[in-house]
């Protein structure tokens, strides 16, 4: 059959094979090398940041967890380790110091008697800076915070803790250093009644502004370099028993509201102190 120029279209068919372009056999499809583009970058960047929102805040409160059993187990063993002092003795260990918050070294030699855990050697006033020394008597926070290093006050150490036991009986009363509220809570060195016999510090300084309270298990993500909260910042507290239970006091169930407190135990010249 042939077309308009008397060509046939079998000609046409022939020309139109013969000069289409043909693939070179050294020719291969664009090879992509190892990498990413800067939007795959930025994707993975935003994605890391989602995960990093989502996980810190769990982690945070896991690493606070830990860390409240630290200072529940801590309290347990002193319970513990007061209650065989009190088979032996017929009586509860003495407060001897006139600060609640500060732990003689007699006192510390009696909890390493009897827990069977070392101290470190030497008078109080050539021990290591809190963070290095032992864990069994310190409140993890405490030793983070820095806070009241060395000797204080009272002649002892400052670990985080409060002995009360005894209170209304110690010199710290007698002497006019501090005024017991609200007795009967404390305590007494024959344990003649259920009481306390520890709690983590909880101080409340005397000062007209409204942060004034010192403790370590804080609600805030804030921590003030004194340690001063808020009243409402108190996410709780734990308190040892002289029958050697251990509990977990949250802020709702304590009124921090100064010398008209139900929950106020004891008057202080330096400031009142919540157990």
């Amino acid at each position: 059959m042939r077309g308009r120029n008397g060509v046939s279209d079998q000609t046409l068919v022939t020309s139109a094979t013969r000069h289409q372009p043909t693939a070179s056999p050294d020719t291969h499809p664009p090879i992509r090398h190892g990498g990413f583009t800067l939007v795959e970058v930025l994707i993975v960047i935003a994605m890391i940041a989602v995960l990093a929102g989502l996980l810190l805040p769990s982690l945070s409160k896991g690493r606070q967890r830990a860390r409240r059993l630290v200072c529940l187990n801590n309290l347990r063993q002193f319970a513990v380790a007061d209650l065989l002092y009190l088979d032996e003795n017929r009586q509860l260990p003495a407060l001897d110091s006139l600060i609640p918050s500060s732990l003689s070294l007699d006192r510390l030699k009696l909890l390493s008697k009897g827990l069977g855990m070392p101290l470190p050697p030497g008078a109080l006033i050539t021990w290591p800076k809190r963070a290095s020394q032992p864990t069994w008597f310190n409140c993890p926070m405490a030793a983070d915070s820095g806070m009241a290093e060395g000797l204080t006050l009272g002649g002892g150490i400052y670990t985080g803790y409060d002995y009360v036991a005894g209170l209304e009986e110690s010199l710290m009363v007698s002497n006019h250093f501090a005024t017991v509220v609200n007795p009967g809570h404390a305590a007494d060195l024959k344990n003649s009644r259920r009481g306390a016999l520890w709690s983590d510090v909880l101080n409340e300084f005397l000062v007209s502004e409204p942060r004034r309270f010192e403790f370590f298990h804080h609600r805030t993500k804030v921590a003030y370099p004194d340690f001063r909260f808020h009243a409402e910042e108190l996410d709780g507290f734990h308190r040892a028993w002289s029958d050697g239970s251990v509990e977990w006091v949250t802020g709702s169930r304590i009124r921090l509201t100064g010398p008209d407190s139900p929950d106020l135990r004891l008057a202080h010249i330096f400031g009142n102190s919540y157990f």
